[in-house]
């Protein structure tokens, strides 16, 4: 096998590998928003060869589950008091309210990057953050695919950045809120699954990244051993 054969073969399986983490982001960023019939549909059309999270088993939990529409309510959206605040601004900046510094430095983010999040959120609901996350690496695989190898790793920095100084920094006080104030299986593992992934992800771009500190290291060979799941 040639040289130029090896490398083909690796790029072919980063964007691959890269397609599965972008799906997981999508997924998880549709799963937190209201469960209608075609979010439901979207998990039971999905296998777990396409994403890093277990959706055979969130589409099990979905299809058991009397009411996800009322645990959604009252986990996420009110009237009463919520259960799991989905807002980065109630744990990173210990407010009750919302739409406080945080909310305003993810927007920045967004704006930053000409990303127009079409969601009738605040900037900093945990879907728009997972959506955004799944926008950066969409724009990564598609830098690879390309062969643009400085562009991707440009998505990578940026990936890892917003998981550090955003997602990341509270998504496990948010999973424990819902594991503790879900009333149904289905989102009990939501919460296990994103948090499980969402950490993984950002030891996996730091792993990453710091093969790029190498002098003689690329972006195909970061991605080749990025400690996936």
């Amino acid at each position: 096998m040639t040289h130029q054969n090896t490398r083909d073969e690796r790029h072919d399986g980063a964007l691959a590998d890269e397609q599965r983490r972008a799906n997981t982001y999508g997924l998880l960023a549709a799963m937190f928003q209201p469960p209608d019939e075609g979010r439901m549909d979207r998990i039971a059309n999905t296998t777990n060869a396409e994403v890093e999270v277990d959706v055979n088993a969130l589409a099990d939990a979905a299809a058991g589950a009397a009411d996800l529409t009322l645990d959604h309510a009252g986990l996420f959206v009110g009237p009463f008091e919520l259960e799991a605040p989905p807002y980065e601004s109630v744990y990173v900046d210990d407010e009750t309210r919302v739409m406080t510094g945080s909310t305003a430095e993810v927007q920045a983010e967004y704006t930053e990057a000409g990303v127009d999040i079409e969601m009738d959120e605040p900037a900093d609901h945990v879907a728009a953050e997972l959506e955004f996350t799944f926008l950066l690496v969409t724009t990564e695989v598609e830098a690879l695919g390309a062969g643009e190898f400085e562009a991707a790793e440009h998505y990578l920095e940026r990936q890892y950045e917003f998981l550090s100084e955003h997602l990341g920094r509270w998504i496990s006080e948010l999973a424990e809120e819902m594991r503790e104030g879900a009333d149904t299986e289905f989102y009990r593992l939501l919460a296990d699954e994103t948090q499980s992934f969402v950490e993984s992800d950002g030891k996996r771009l730091a792993d990453r990244l710091n093969r790029l500190d190498g002098a003689d290291d690329d972006v195909l060979t970061a991605l080749d051993g990025g400690g996936d799941r």
